[in-house]
């Protein structure tokens, strides 16, 4: 009896901390994938799914950028400037890239809202 090993405060602490983060990713992975559904689902134009798809990465370059400059210590002078480079440049591209879809996303709705409008005064006998 003297031999039985129980689990520590520590290991129970690391265990409930990894199983939640797990659930969380699990959870905001199926938040992403809904939104891109819905995107894809929603317009006829795949206007709002690029909208949607730029927003990701845009949160995730930006998740990015910040772990490299917390953890910049860990990096040569080269790969901090190519990680940080790289980031900056898909940043701007997809900020880009974004606000170019809105614009083309809105004036199409306004454009189906108006020849919505049109109606058809020929018959069929």
């Amino acid at each position: 009896m003297a031999n039985e090993k129980f689990v520590s405060q520590n290991q129970n602490e690391e265990v409930v901390k990894e199983t939640f983060t797990l659930f969380g990713y699990s959870v905001l992975s199926v938040f992403v994938v809904i939104a891109l559904l819905w995107g894809y689902n929603t317009s006829d134009n795949m206007y709002l799914f690029i909208i949607i798809y730029s927003l990701i990465i845009i949160l995730y370059t930006v998740i990015i950028i910040s772990l490299v400059v917390m953890n910049k210590k860990n990096y040569d002078l080269i790969s901090y400037t190519i990680l940080f480079g790289t980031t900056i440049f898909t940043i701007f591209l997809t900020f880009f890239i974004g606000i170019f879809f809105v614009y083309k996303y809105f004036s199409s709705v306004s454009l189906k809202k108006s020849s919505d409008q049109i109606i058809n005064y020929s018959y069929k006998y």
